[in-house]
């Protein structure tokens, strides 16, 4: 189990971070804001101790110390935005809000408004940061590596965090990894996609069945199509095309990244599927380069190429992942996502059962090979590749339904095989094209619905698979590779703890951890300011 490790920003170079051992010195949230926060009380004389203790927020659960006005934080960016919306000004910028504020803000979720959970390490994420508050063994652990009195903040830079966990030996790892399903999206430009998507993702989390989806966004749909000579594509490709088109108008645009940072700030990753959408298995370094530039040009600076107002929920550190269009990869990709800091690339293919590795410096998570269930042809686990395999990538609605139940079951043959076999994670990657009717989104959440809720299964990211990647050592992967541990049975006790979906690897619950491993030191840091 996971022994609730969360580390701080400032060692990765990123905000200044202040603590405090007394509320003294801190400016409370103006008055004026009323009726959301309450009547200021006079300030704390310094001599007069202050005791703080942890409180949950709502009803799922999230924490925060309080003095019983003041809460620490953490405060997220959308939270400061919603402050400043009811009138708050600079005072939204303190390190400290009164708890009503706190509350209102925070939303309803178990985090704040605008993070998310990161499944592998129970933490609550806002872009790289994990959020606190932080108990006392971690923070002298955080300590004991370097991270000074920076280690007393509520916001830590989350591959740190991961780093700290495998360099201190602080993880028990299972000796029977949790069966992780990754299900991924390629393309982006449908708004019907993106509502549909995110609408079952909701469905899910009602009946209490966590699944976060990833996004391998196209770079041209963000970019009106009157721009779109901005993009010199590389290869011999003219100024100016794309193979998949363009954004339409700068109002279709717009729309498109509302979905966008809704998608992000569900919790769900966006990773990057390049610009023009053309093979690039005989790109070069440089050409690559060009078209990773490109994808950063149109995507951070959409808002003002689309002449919009508003900015994105994520930077450019969130884009850690590739899938290459066409999975037309080659060398030249290779010498250059290291370099562009990504960590895994899914353009590859592999056996159904294979446990990642680490070539070229990140992480290969391919899509697998497969045999289908009824009409057994060789596919690779994307929707594309049934739809040639039924009906040559041509519309054939009158088969639809068998061509559905052909994919699901297909899909599900390839997850009990891993399931009471290896349990090498499940790769699904879909389009946002609804052919055959929309067969392959069917059988995708009918597969998801069958198998998400089930025991030890975990329906991620990508980004999260790689957090546990990191935290495996080379020995283990072939252990689990081999299938070298115990198999799952039906009458067994089931051991979750090593993947949190609520936020018991706070160690709140835990009765070695008291309150004042939480507050005793109050540590705060300045809100992020976008």
């Amino acid at each position: 189990m996971l022994k609730n490790m969360r580390f701080p920003k400032t060692l990765s170079g990123f905000s200044l971070l202040f603590f405090l051992t007394s509320c003294h010195n801190v400016n409370n949230l103006s008055s004026n804001l009323s009726p959301v926060a309450p009547s200021i009380a006079p300030p704390t004389h310094p001599e007069t101790p202050v005791t703080w203790e942890l409180k949950t927020v709502n009803h799922p659960g999230g924490y925060f110390c309080s003095n019983g006005e003041m809460a620490s934080g953490p405060i997220t960016q959308n939270m400061i935005n919603k402050c400043l919306q009811w009138g708050g000004g600079s005072a939204c910028f303190n390190n400290q809000w009164s708890e009503t504020l706190f509350r209102r803000a925070y939303g309803n979720n178990i985090c704040p408004n605008g993070s998310h959970l990161n499944a592998i390490t129970g933490y609550c994420m806002e872009v790289n940061d994990s959020l606190g508050p932080f108990p006392q063994d971690l923070i002298t652990a955080c300590q004991q590596q370097g991270g000074g009195n920076s280690c007393l903040s509520n916001r830590w830079d989350s591959q740190f965090l991961l780093s700290l966990i495998a360099q201190a030996g602080l993880i028990n790892l299972p000796s029977r990894p949790p069966q992780f399903v990754l299900l991924a999206f390629d393309g982006s430009r449908s708004l019907e996609a993106w509502q549909k998507s995110r609408h079952f993702a909701k469905q899910m989390a009602a009946k209490n069945i966590p699944l976060r989806f990833t996004y391998f966004i196209s770079a041209v749909y963000f970019v009106n199509t009157g721009d779109r000579l901005l993009y010199h594509p590389p290869g011999r490709h003219r100024v100016g095309h794309s193979a998949i088109g363009w954004g339409g108008t700068p109002e279709e645009v717009k729309q498109r990244l509302e979905q966008l940072n809704l998608a992000y700030q569900e919790g769900h990753e966006i990773a990057s599927h390049a610009v023009g959408h053309f093979d690039g298995s005989r790109w070069t370094e440089a050409d690559w380069t060009r078209e990773f530039n490109y994808f950063d040009k149109f995507i951070f600076e959409a808002y003002q190429i689309n002449n919009l107002e508003g900015s994105l929920a994520f930077d450019k550190t969130a884009i850690q992942g590739f899938r290459a269009p066409e999975l037309g990869q080659g060398p030249g990709l290779y010498q250059t996502l290291q370099k562009k800091g990504f960590r895994y690339d899914t353009s590859k293919v592999a056996q159904s059962n294979y446990w990642p590795q680490k070539p070229n410096g990140i992480w290969n998570f391919p899509l697998a090979s497969l045999t289908t269930a009824k009409t057994r042809k060789n596919v690779l686990s994307m929707d594309y590749n049934f739809y040639y395999a039924h009906s040559q990538a041509k519309p054939n609605p009158a088969n639809a339904q068998f061509y559905e139940e052909d994919t699901f079951q297909t899909y599900l043959n390839y997850f009990q095989a891993n399931y009471t076999g290896n349990r090498a994670p499940i790769h699904i990657g879909h389009h946002f094209s609804a052919w055959n009717n929309g067969t392959y989104w069917n059988a995708m959440f009918r597969f998801a619905e069958a198998v998400c809720g089930q025991p030890e299964v975990k329906c991620i990211t990508y980004r999260e698979l790689a957090d546990f990647m990191d935290l495996l050592t080379p020995e283990q992967i072939a252990t689990y590779q081999k299938g070298d541990f115990p198999k799952l049975s039906a009458k067994e006790s089931v051991n979750t703890d090593l993947i949190s979906d609520d936020l018991s690897g706070l160690g709140v619950n835990n009765p070695q951890f008291a309150a004042d491993d939480f507050c005793g030191t109050v540590a705060v840091s300045h809100p992020n300011r976008r």
